[in-house]
């Protein structure tokens, strides 16, 4: 599996970049608990959230790996959550581990996009849907990998079908 970092921070090898040129993506958002899962569509204009994977069950990779086949994806885009210095603390090491628990499943690309302030976004884009609460809850994780997979997309124009 081909990891790399990819931010409007950070660079990525060219290897690397190219490697993960080919749509659909999907998206994951990583959390303690649950892990976001979005894809986008063939042509990369639009990312939607999908599902929402419980990561204290250990069989999370295996139903991974079902959606990969079922969307026929490419690539992976695993959010990074850096501090607001930019620096990585606890969340990113997690993150790191869960894509690298991912590796021994799946063999695909996997690029790290910054998730800076997505989980907040996610939350704003939800409640001005006019979801209750518990709505916002159950769609948080899976709309945050979706804006993580628009950020992507919007920083990288040149991925092509």
């Amino acid at each position: 599996m081909t990891v790399a970092f990819c931010s409007t921070t950070d660079s990525v090898s060219d290897q690397a970049h190219a490697s993960c040129c080919e749509l659909p993506l999907l998206a994951l958002d990583i959390g303690t608990r649950r892990i976001g899962v979005a894809v986008s569509d063939r042509l990369g204009i639009s990312a939607r959230g999908i599902a929402c994977l419980h990561r204290r069950d250990q069989a999370w990779p295996v139903q991974l790996q079902k959606i990969i086949e079922e969307y026929g994806v490419r690539a992976i885009i695993a959010g990074l959550p850096k501090n607001m210095d930019g620096s990585e603390g606890v969340q990113a090491e997690d993150a790191r581990a869960a894509v690298a628990c991912l590796q021994r499943y799946i063999d695909l690309p996997v690029l790290f996009q910054d998730e800076r302030l997505t989980t907040w976004t996610a939350k704003e884009r939800l409640y001005a849907q006019g979801l209750s609460q518990k709505k916002v809850q159950e769609r948080l994780d899976q709309t945050a990998a979706a804006i993580i997979l628009e950020d992507f997309l919007r920083e990288h124009p040149e991925l092509t079908p």
